[in-house]
């Protein structure tokens, strides 16, 4: 079986390596700007993304979720921007992370629409033209989601949990905030807080599409045209000192089903054994039917639709994550059998088959990342964040077949902390 195995996942990686990556381009030799051509469609999707994100927000939780939502809403020519770029057909949107912000755009490839998204694009990164009717009316729909989220037991699981384990870091509030530190925004401080972050030395930008160096470099110079270089200012570091002082937080709601989530420490995307943490995980819980935690939860007790395990790698903090729902009646079972399974994953007794199948299951999910050029601008972007673009691909592959069971059980021990761990419940139990 061990040497079928291996057969299995040496010829699956004999065809990844004639499968053909996509071809990283820094532009004009600045890392700060990538390329991938992708020339079969006539479609360019570019993001500019800003190094600034929630847990950036100290005092003013939620501001930048709310700040960076309103740069569409400025007015050119009287005009909402966003309706500048449906004219012409562009798909924009914009997104706050808890690490980090952006704006994205997705237009057809013509010398007009290069020309005018650039113009654009530099407009709402340097006008901060907002009126009060804009910031009120985003202000409410932003209060009217925190009220929606103290009302959905999924996402109260997850901002309860999160609260508890990461206190007294940037990454412990909900990106949108709270209904207490929204009201307190005016548009005066969220346009000086747009300024903060629209920052020439705070900026990257990836594209993907139909262009070739030159014109994204004209695209680039364009959009960045009088764009503040002010130094950038230094965030605060973010450590983790969670120390459990209670086992199991339980958390009243009303329902029929009780969610569970359990948070233990783990690693970040840069740590040395990122790769051995992430097949850890897929045999865990990460893979669906056939890991650890379904065979355990659903086929054998019948506990739970369905049950997962799945990395969070925050650029300062990483955690591991295990969340199911289950009926409130079976709470405590479910409970016992996680941390018996938790106690097995410290233990690291892995086949070879087991992890030979985690890395066939990984690098063909890696595969499925370039199959549109969303998904290739939403690695590109990742990897220009996290400045890794250099053999991105070939560390990637060459990271996962690297895995051993020998290293992995020595990664679990050193980089998952079993002894620290939060589990909270949302349910009637």
């Amino acid at each position: 079986m061990r040497l079928f195995s291996l057969i299995i996942l040496f010829s699956f990686i004999c065809d990844l390596e004639a499968f053909s990556f996509p071809k990283i381009h820094p532009i004009k030799s600045n890392n700060n700007y990538l390329l991938v051509e992708e020339h079969a469609l006539p479609i360019i999707d570019l993001r500019v993304s800003f190094n600034y994100g929630s847990k950036d927000d100290l005092n003013n939780k939620g501001i930048t979720n709310l700040a960076v939502n309103l740069l569409q809403e400025q007015l050119l020519d009287g005009e909402k921007i966003v309706n500048h770029f449906e004219k012409i057909g562009a798909q924009y949107s914009s997104t706050v992370t808890k690490d980090t912000s952006y704006v994205s755009i997705r237009f057809v490839n013509t010398p007009f629409n290069i020309s005018h998204i650039s113009y654009l694009l530099n407009q709402m990164l340097t006008k901060y033209s907002i009126t009060t009717e804009a910031f009120s009316r985003e202000k409410e729909l932003v209060l009217s989601s925190i009220k929606s989220r103290n009302l959905n037991p999924a996402s109260l699981v997850s901002t309860r949990s999160e609260e508890k384990f990461l206190v007294n870091t940037g990454y412990a509030h909900p990106i949108i905030g709270y209904k207490k530190t929204v009201e307190l925004l005016d548009l005066e401080k969220v346009i000086l807080h747009i300024k903060k972050i629209i920052n020439k030395n705070n900026i990257k930008i990836s594209i993907v599409g139909d262009i070739d160096e030159n014109k994204a470099a004209f695209i680039i110079s364009k959009i960045l045209s009088k764009v503040s270089d002010n130094p950038v200012i230094e965030m605060k570091n973010n450590i983790l000192n969670y120390s459990s002082d209670s086992e199991i937080n339980y958390i009243y709601f009303d329902s029929v089903q009780t969610h569970i989530s359990i948070i233990v420490p783990s690693v970040t995307r840069l740590n040395k054994n990122y790769f051995n943490i992430l097949v850890a995980n897929y045999i865990f819980g990460g893979s669906g039917f056939g890991s650890m935690l379904m065979s355990e939860i659903r086929e054998k007790n019948g506990l739970a639709y369905s049950v997962h395990s799945y990395l969070m790698p925050y650029d300062e903090i990483g955690l591991m994550k295990i969340g199911m729902q289950t009926q409130n009646k079976n709470t405590k079972k479910a409970i016992m059998i996680l941390k018996k399974e938790m106690m097995k994953l410290k233990e690291a007794k892995f086949s070879d088959k087991q992890i030979n199948e985690a890395k066939i299951g990984l690098l063909r999910s890696f595969e499925l990342r370039f199959d549109t050029n969303k998904k290739i601008l939403g690695t590109l972007s990742a990897i220009n964040e996290l400045g890794i673009f250099d053999n991105y691909f070939i560390n990637y592959k060459n990271g996962i077949k690297a895995v051993t069971s020998e290293s992995l059980s020595s990664a679990i021990k050193s980089e998952i902390n079993f002894d620290n761990i939060l589990i909270t419940t949302v349910g009637n139990n």
